[in-house]
Order: structure tokens, then C-alpha cells, then sequence
């Protein structure tokens, strides 16, 4: 083992300024000499010198209590230092889980999933009720409710946290990852981020479908281009009819003494059979409709729902009110959602030429 203390003692000493300089080629000279004389070998000494230098960057007990000595009264700083203390041990099993549930780093490009809800759950104080929970299924939440009514009472987690988990949201390789998609697996034993094919979730193999306030079931403003060369452009151009969202042009067009029921029916047929391929249009849309612009509305989102689950090859969706309501959610699959547009638990908004695929108003 090198004496690195009385090595340095001697270097100095016969050092001309009384202390070595590393610049000067003397100075390195009689290092050299001294570690001839002592036969210690360049490397022998490089490799105390880096151990002891490792030593001494080592944190003890004593540095850390010299330090909150001087924080003692910044109340805040304290209880940060607490969290980050007492969460410690909860670290491990909070990313276990978040990788069984498929939340990495790469769940969205616009931050770290994982660190970003580890902190909220370790700030907030809820890191250890959320280790302790006993997940629940999916389907245990039912058809209806709220989130975080739900959650509060299984996991005892404040809302707050439970809102700020349920608002986390991303991009991913250009995809959305709407809010609620990362708190939903993370939350439910048998609910993980979709790694491919449809739904953004996988509910035990089923694709599961999120859809917050405002969100769409296709695009945004996508739009009919060549309307007014459809059939029911070309009655809306003959009894000059300006309407574009079709809760009001079809009823109007109805009312026409002339326009028979089944010449309008099958031009809406016509249309809706282009705008909406994988919908079926014929089942929805009847002559007993035409001229009731409620009627007319829910026909074009059932039309589009099971447009929407025909094309993503969705199994079960859950729509939620990110928003005035937020929480408040409807579970439901394909086949239920028809009796849901009907009884006005579901609703979106209308449909128009120019926007043909609206966002969700309710719940």
C-alpha cells in the first residue's frame, strides 16, 4: 500500500516552490525520483491516488446531518427530504409494477412515465397507499361512476393525486396518449398499455378503447370532399338548402311536399355508407327519423361508434369526463352502445360536412 500522505510530504520538499507544480517538468522529474527511490510503480501510485479520491467523495451519516443543520427551518425543504427518505424503499416495487403494466420511459417522448408519476406519488405522500393497493380488475369498476370516487376508496389515495395521475398525457411516436391511459394501467391488475394492434389498453387480451372529453373517434375537421356531387348534395343543391351540419339539413330536406321519404333515406344511406364505410347505416337510419333532428343526431353517433370499433378492431371502450365532470365515466362495449345513445348517457357532437367524425360531449 502506498504512504500517498508522506509521499506528498516528500515531493513538496524538495520541490523548489515548497509545493508541487504539475505544469513544471522539474517538479514531475522528481516525482519520478522519489517514486524510483521508493520503487512504486506510475500505475501502482495512479491507482492509490483515484481509490482515495473515491474515498473521499463518499457521503456519510455526519455530512448529511451537517446539512440539514442548516436547513432546519425551511419547513418545505425538511419535508421534501422526508418523502424522499420514507418513499425509498417503495422505489423498487413502484417500477416493477409500472413495467408490468408496460409504462416505460418510451410511453410518451415528451417525458419519463414512470419517474413522472413516481414523483407525484412521493411528493404527494400517497406512494405507500399506492404500493398497498390491492388492484382491482377492470370490470370491477362496473358500467358507470367516477374514477376517482373509486379509487379514493380502494387505495385511500387523495383526489388530488388520483386527478393529477388521470390527467397525465404524451405523444408517442406521433400517437396520443390521451389522459387516463397511463393511470388506468397502472391502476387496474389486469390493465396494460397496448403494445400494438387497436385500442390504446389491453384489458387481459381484450383491446380497450379510451376516449376522454372533447376526444374523437377519427379525425379532427376531416371533412367530405365532393359533398355536393353525393345524392344528398345534389337534393341539398335543388331545394336550396344551405344547411352543412345534418341534424338540421335532413329534417328540412324532409319537409319538402315533393322529396318522397325513401329518395331521401337512401340518399342519407348513400352518404353515410361513404363517410362511415364500417358503420351500418341502413340499421340506424330510417324514414321514421328524417324529420327529428334528436333522432337524426343519435343515428350519426351510433353510425360512427360502430364505425370506430369496426375500423381500430376495438373490443371495449370507456369514455370519461376529463373536464367539468372529470372522472365521471361510462364502460361499455360496441354492442352496448346503441341503448347508451338512446338513453343520452352518450353523445357526441354533431355531425356536418365539414366535421364528420365530432368530438365527445357526454359523460
Amino acid at each position: 500500500m502506498v504512504n500517498t500522505d508522506a509521499l506528498l510530504s516528500e515531493w513538496a520538499y524538495r520541490c523548489e516552490k515548497g509545493y508541487p507544480d504539475m505544469d513544471s517538468p522539474s517538479d514531475l522529474k522528481v516525482l519520478k525520483d522519489i517514486l524510483k527511490e521508493w520503487e512504486i510503480s506510475l500505475p501502482e501510485f495512479q491507482e492509490q491516488i483515484i481509490t482515495e479520491q473515491e474515498k473521499s467523495d463518499e457521503l456519510t451519516i455526519k455530512d448529511i446531518e451537517d446539512i440539514l443543520n442548516q436547513i432546519k427551518d425551511d419547513k418545505a425543504a425538511i419535508k421534501k427530504i422526508y418523502n424522499f427518505i420514507s418513499n425509498r424503499p417503495g422505489e423498487k416495487g413502484f417500477f416493477g409494477v409500472a413495467d408490468d403494466s408496460n409504462v416505460t420511459d418510451k410511453t410518451v417522448d415528451t417525458s419519463n412515465a414512470p419517474q413522472v408519476i413516481f414523483d407525484l406519488l412521493s411528493n404527494s405522500g400517497d406512494l405507500k397507499k399506492y404500493i398497498d393497493l390491492n388492484k382491482p380488475g377492470f370490470g370491477e369498476i362496473g358500467k358507470e361512476g367516477n374514477f376517482l370516487d373509486f379509487f379514493e376508496g380502494k387505495s385511500g389515495m387523495s383526489k388530488d393525486t388520483l386527478t393529477k395521475m388521470f390527467n397525465f398525457s404524451g405523444k408517442e411516436s406521433g400517437r396520443g396518449v390521451g389522459k387516463g391511459e397511463v393511470a388506468m394501467a397502472l391502476l387496474f391488475k389486469d390493465v396494460k398499455m397496448a403494445a400494438a394492434g387497436g385500442g390504446d389498453l389491453n384489458w387481459g387480451g381484450k383491446s380497450l378503447e379510451v376516449k376522454g372529453s372533447s376526444a374523437r373517434l377519427g379525425g379532427r375537421d376531416r371533412k367530405f370532399e365532393g359533398f355536393e356531387r353525393t345524392a344528398l348534395g345534389q337534393l341539398a343543391k335543388k331545394y336550396d338548402k344551405s344547411d352543412e351540419q345534418f341534424r338540421t339539413l335532413i329534417p328540412n330536406l324532409a319537409d319538402e311536399e315533393d322529396l318522397s321519404k325513401k329518395e331521401l333515406l337512401d340518399a342519407v344511406i348513400d352518404f353515410e355508407e361513404k363517410a362511415h364505410p364500417k358503420g351500418d347505416a341502413k340499421r340506424y337510419f330510417t324514414e321514421g327519423i328524417l324529420d327529428n333532428p334528436i333522432e337524426i343526431r343519435k343515428a350519426f353517433t351510433k353510425n360512427l361508434i360502430r364505425h370506430y370499433s369496426n375500423s381500430k378492431n376495438i373490443d371495449h371502450f370507456i369514455w370519461w369526463n376529463s373536464n367539468n365532470k372529470f372522472g365521471k365515466y361510462i364502460s361499455f362495449s360496441p354492442d352496448e352502445a346503441d341503448e347508451l345513445v338512446d338513453k343520452g348517457l352518450l353523445r357526441t357532437n354533431n355531425a356536418a360536412v365539414y366535421q364528420l367524425d365530432p368530438s365527445i360531449s357526454k359523460p
